[in-house]
Formats: C-alpha cells, structure tokens, sequence
C-alpha cells in the first residue's frame, strides 16, 4: 500500500511541476494543496481494482491522480468562507488561509479542468476507454453527483432531515468519487459487466460506510460540522444507530469482495481501515 502511496504522490508532483511563468503562484497554491498528508484513499482504489483484475497498474496512475485532483479540488471550495469556512485543512493552513480566497477558488478550477486533460492524454488506453473515463468522472462529480452532496449539505445546514435525505447527501458528498475510483479500474482492466456492477456496488456501500464512520469520528470533537450545525448521521440518528449503519456498510461492502474470484485481499484492508478512525 505504501509503495502505491508513493507511486501516486510522485506522479502528482511531477503532473504539476514548478512554473517560471507569470501565473506561477497558481501551481505553486495547486502543489500545496495535493502534496498533503492525505491517505490517497480514492486513487488507490483505482490502482488496488486494476491489480485485483490482475493488469499493469502503471496504466492506471494517471487516471487515479486526475480522481485525486478532482477530490483536491472539492475540498479547497469546501474550505472557502462562503462553504464550510474552514481554516485548516489536512493538518495546516487551508489554501485559502495559506493564499488568498480568490486564488483557492482558481486553483480549485484548474485541478478541476486540468484532471480531464490528464484522462484525454492518458497512456496506454483507447479512445474509446478515454471516453468512457470522462464520461464516468463527468456524471459522479458533476450536478446529480458531488455537486448535489455538497448543495444538500449546505441547504440543509442547521435543519432536521430524515435518513432518506441523510443517504442522499453522504452518497452524493463520499460515496460518489468511491464508484468513480472503482469504475476507473473497471474501465482501465476492462472488466466484464457483471463483474464491473459488482465492483460498483462495492463501491456504494464502502462510500457510505467511510462517512458514517467519519461522522461518528467527528462527533468526539469540535469540528466545523458542528459549529455549522450541519446534518450528519450522528446529530441526526444517534451515536449507536449510527454505529450499526457504518458497520452494516462496511459488512456489506466486504462480503461483495469475498463474493469475486479475484484477490480483493488489499481491497479488504482498506474497507476495514475505515472503522479505525472510532477506536
């Protein structure tokens, strides 16, 4: 895990070098941001499906850096006063705290933009495949995707909704970028369908394991969230109703990978490493 890791942060930094240009203070804001202390949870799974669907992974580090960068960007606008307003981000300064508002805002929008051309000039795959990646990253980020999670979060700062309304946001906010990252790797091995649907569903269930468990891990402290007084599992079901939900997820999701007839081992591992955040 820890060489894939490696793999990811060095190929990061080398999609966005350091500039001479003008504008250089805008890539200089893009590598503060995604040269972090971040897990890479999301394009691991890109790499950790392809090598359980036993293909080359080195075909898939662009695309799992493109998913990366597009998660990078949603959490500098997240970070923004006029969202979240929050000052620290990964253990340091949030960009905008670290620059200035209006260049986090650009620097969001270049990682944005910048990702599909990294999908357009990937090696190694088709046209078709490069397609078919745009396609899939288009519909998961755009507006019935993150965008819908992160507008639900917000209209509903400070409100009592139901879990129907809570599963809507957390799948859009989380679970969406995870079926990106796991449908990448589909693509990328060219998975048969039925496989890939499982690979998906997968996906859906570790999603929203993964925030209910970050909801719980959140509720210990003083977090945004709650200053904000936003709608989270906890605030709205209760600490032990929400406790069974994530691990009821978490199951779900594991029992998917032991149903494949592949090695899911390292995908396994990283589903379960989700709960220890509440140890």
């Amino acid at each position: 895990m820890k060489e894939k890791i490696d793999l990811i942060n060095k190929r990061l930094k080398a999609l966005i070098p350091l500039s001479k240009k003008y504008h250089k203070e805008l890539f200089a804001a893009a590598n503060y941001s995604l040269q972090s202390s971040g897990k890479r949870i999301r394009p691991l799974l890109v790499l950790l499906t392809v090598e359980s669907l036993k293909k080359d992974i080195t075909e898939a580090i662009d695309p799992a850096c493109a998913i990366e960068m597009i998660h990078t960007y949603s959490l500098i606008h997240d970070d923004l006063p006029s969202m979240d307003d929050d000052d620290f981000r990964r253990g340091k300064p949030s960009l905008h705290k670290a620059y200035s508002e209006w260049l986090a805002i650009l620097t969001g929008d270049y990682l944005l933009t910048y990702a599909f051309e990294i999908l357009s000039n990937a090696k190694k795959l088709s046209a078709a495949q490069k397609i078919e990646l745009i396609k899939c990253i288009s519909k998961y980020a755009g507006g019935d995707g993150l965008i819908a999670g992160q507008v639900a979060d917000l209209s509903w700062e400070g409100k009592s909704i139901d879990l129907k309304k809570l599963e809507f946001m957390h799948f859009n906010k989380t679970a969406t970028l995870f079926i990106a990252a796991i449908e990448f790797g589909c693509i990328i091995a060219k998975a048969k369908k039925d496989i890939k649907e499982k690979y998906i569903n997968y996906a859906k269930n570790f999603g929203l394991a993964f925030q209910f468990f970050n909801d719980i891990a959140g509720n210990k402290k003083e977090s945004s969230d709650k200053i904000h007084k936003k709608a989270t599992a906890v605030s709205m079901l209760g600490l032990a109703k929400t406790k069974k939900l994530a691990f009821d997820f978490q199951k779900k999701a594991l029992d998917i990978l032991k149903s494949l007839p592949f090695n899911t081992d390292e995908l396994e591992k990283i589903t379960k490493q989700v709960s220890e955040k509440i140890s």
